[in-house]
């Protein structure tokens, strides 16, 4: 059920800073020609049609890797270049009537590539800064446990070399061992920080998606629908339009699941039972997996905190059940009590390895990304996580008080292979 993450995106896709100005825009200059040439190399095969389809896809590479305005250059030297070559009367820049809704189509459909691009880019690129700043604070952790252990070393050293200064050595010992706690327990605060900031830029990401990027092709498709009503007489174009409006709707759509799935609104506005059921029937539609779903119709609502973690147990569990276990079918079950909150998420996959299973006991591991997030929730909550794994399946068992609140409390962790 749980394995290593997906592989990383190919390098050729990664976005290109902004102060290298001279190799976006020489991407931008090569690939519209590339685009140019490969139109005339596909021309024998597409004849009249398809004229700007290879300029799409530089336009849509250039804006995702170098940015907005390498983009658009790309789009015009493109557009020239394949309207003088392949379009009649070829050899000419004059625009024939003929030829006017082509235009307007690439036109839309090049800025709705580059609008994408460039959202996907900057998203790409703040991603890349925070994993750079992840990256560097685990060096310096590291730095600092191996520091911590050299010193513990010297002093297990000292002790048995010197005999006389052993009360010295021992009280030393005590306060190193309190300095290791509280690094220990600051660390332990770090990561539930950065996974709340997390969370809160998740939710930032799906409202700004929903509420900016959304809006844009909202707006789109209302100028969409005005075109087709001024162009009623022009079927070739009303066609185009209805075209274009599709396009439309797919990106709103996933505009939408994407927004949806980064911070669902009904977790804030219906809570946990209305989010997990929509997530769930979500799932089983994308995924293939037959997902039975047992919550409560009416569920007295715990601490928003509360409902976030469980929200979060249930997203990263399912997503592993696709990604590791190969199983068909799937459960999940919520069971309240007055006090607790108790959550099982099964599968009939083929279960964890015992080896797989022991190092993931071990807390300091970090092989499982996933199950330390979901282990460091709960126990801020003072809930208790577990894992139980066969040969028939995973089971995962997040129990946590029903009102329960952020502090000190330490949970059972409790990995089991039955």
């Amino acid at each position: 059920m749980f394995g290593r993450s997906s592989p990383k995106s190919l390098v050729i896709f990664s976005p290109i800073p902004d102060r290298f100005v001279l190799r976006r825009f020489t991407l931008a200059v090569t690939t519209a020609l590339l685009a140019v040439l490969l139109r005339g190399l596909l021309d024998p095969v597409l004849g009249h049609v398809a004229f700007y389809a290879t300029v799409y896809m530089t336009v849509a590479f250039c804006a995702t890797v170098a940015g907005l305005a390498p983009g658009i250059v790309n789009a015009v030297i493109g557009f020239v270049g394949i309207f003088y070559w392949f379009v009649d009367p070829r050899h000419s820049l004059s625009i024939p009537r003929s030829e006017i809704h082509g235009v307007v189509g690439f036109s839309l459909v090049s800025a709705v590539l580059i609008a994408l691009g460039v959202a996907n880019r900057n998203k790409q690129l703040r991603l890349n800064a925070t994993v750079l700043a992840l990256t560097t604070e685990a060096a310096e952790r590291r730095r600092a446990e191996a520091e911590l252990q050299e010193a513990h070393d010297e002093l297990e050293q000292r002790v048995g070399e010197r005999t006389t200064e052993l009360l010295e050595a021992l009280a030393r010992l005590k306060a190193e061992m309190g300095v290791r706690e509280r690094a220990e327990d600051q660390l332990r605060r770090l990561s539930v920080r950065l996974m709340a900031l997390q969370d809160q830029e998740r939710r930032r990401i799906a409202r700004d998606l929903h509420d900016t990027t959304g809006q844009t092709l909202s707006a789109m498709k209302m100028n969409i629908a005005m075109l087709q009503e001024m162009s009623k007489d022009q079927p070739a174009l009303a066609e185009l339009l209805n075209d274009l409006n599709s396009l439309t709707n797919e990106a709103l759509q996933e505009i939408r699941t994407t927004s949806y799935l980064l911070h669902p609104p009904l977790l804030d506005e219906a809570g946990f039972a209305s989010a997990a059921r929509w997530f769930v029937d979500g799932f089983a539609r994308r995924s293939g997996i037959q997902v039975s779903c047992d919550i409560p119709q009416e569920l007295e609502r715990p601490p928003a905190h509360c409902e976030l973690v469980l929200f979060r147990v249930l997203q990263e569990s399912l997503t592993n059940v696709h990604r590791h276990s190969g199983a068909s079918v799937a459960s999940v079950i919520l069971v309240p009590d007055p006090d607790h909150l108790t959550l099982e998420i099964s599968d009939n996959g083929a279960g964890i390895p015992e080896d797989r299973l022991l190092r993931l006991r071990n807390a300091a591991d970090h092989s499982g990304v996933g199950v330390a997030g979901m282990r460091e929730r709960v126990r801020e909550l003072g809930g208790n996580f577990e894992i139980r794994s066969n040969s028939t399946g995973t089971t995962v068992s997040v129990r946590v008080p029903a009102g329960a609140s952020h502090g000190p409390s330490q949970p059972v962790l409790t990995f089991s292979a039955v």
